[in-house]
């Protein structure tokens, strides 16, 4: 939409997420914030480090809390799969996104 600025769209995009119809997406780094809807089965992101699409995880190693020093009590996990998503894997001559 012509003339609709950043500003506008992630402030909606917050306050969707603060009515509980989208969830921000942590990931590492200066990178832009990340939403999906929200209320999905736990999941975990693959992010490609060329292009920068991240795509859903359906699978997860379980109960992590033999990962957990002594006396540690998890409460949740996030997993985030990094590398080359299939599409640049198979074009190693494609352009990284800057």
């Amino acid at each position: 939409m012509p003339g609709l600025g950043i500003a506008t769209v992630y402030r909606n995009l917050r306050a969707l997420a603060g009515d509980g119809w989208l969830r921000e997406v942590e990931l590492p780094g200066d990178g832009p914030s990340r939403f999906e809807v929200a209320g999905k089965d736990h999941h975990h992101h693959f992010h490609c480090r060329r292009c920068d699409r991240v795509y859903e995880v359906d699978a997860c190693p379980g109960d992590l809390r033999a990962l957990a020093p002594p006396g540690f009590r998890p409460e949740t996990h996030e997993i985030i799969l990094y590398g080359l998503c299939a599409a640049c894997a198979a074009n190693p001559q494609m352009p990284s996104k800057s």
